[in-house]
């Protein structure tokens, strides 16, 4: 009888080793199979931030880049036509650094054209349209002296009147230069003289 009882102890205690060693494992695989879980989840997590974040820094690039393209040529954001007041202008704008480079016989206006309600910007915006409409013998070129790539050529002390090249520009205010093979052939400063010069320019035209 007693062999019995020790004998059926002996089956139970390693019956509890068993069940014991079964929990175990049981509760190890779950462990790693989560471990191996978050793990995963925290890699994928990682890749598609990093995907985001170069996505993202690409097109911040290629938005400014294309920003600075528009500005620096004058033209706009939504629209690349030139309007003030219902007048379509038709004229080409350049940056000052090529004012040498357009070969022949050429005139360059140089204003500001930021302040658009200005009456004297108006006027001139005009002034440079009419010239293209009236005149086919001579190009007709504008620069805005209101463009950061344009604005260390620009002072409020005595203008260079005689600049031999684009790093030689030194300008106070409106301006209007004639231009002849690669030289300043006229030189016109201030408001007054270049509306005056203009419209007797295209008047002779007519």
């Amino acid at each position: 009888m007693a062999k019995n009882t020790k004998k059926q102890t002996n089956e139970k205690n390693k019956q509890v080793k068993n069940q014991k060693k079964s929990t175990k494992k049981v509760v190890e695989s779950k462990s790693k199979n989560k471990s191996y879980a978050d793990n995963t989840k925290f890699d994928m997590n990682n890749e598609t931030k990093k995907t985001i974040w170069t996505v993202a820094v690409v097109l911040i690039v290629l938005v400014v880049f294309y920003i600075i393209t528009i500005y620096a040529t004058g033209g706009s954001l939504f629209n690349s036509s030139k309007k003030t007041n219902n007048v379509e202008f038709q004229y080409n704008e350049i940056l000052l650094g090529r004012s040498f480079d357009m070969g022949g016989n050429y005139f360059v206006l140089y204003y500001d054209k930021t302040d658009i309600e200005n009456e004297q910007t108006i006027e001139l915006n005009t002034l440079a349209s009419s010239f293209n409409s009236n005149s086919s013998t001579v190009d007709f070129y504008t620069c805005d002296l209101g463009n950061s790539f344009n604005k260390p050529f620009v002072t409020t002390e005595e203008p260079n009147t005689k600049p031999y090249g684009a790093e030689d520009m030194l300008l106070n205010g409106s301006t209007l230069i004639r231009f002849s093979e690669e030289k300043v052939a006229e030189y016109i400063n201030g408001f007054e003289d270049i509306k005056n010069y203009l419209q007797a320019y295209t008047g002779e035209q007519q």
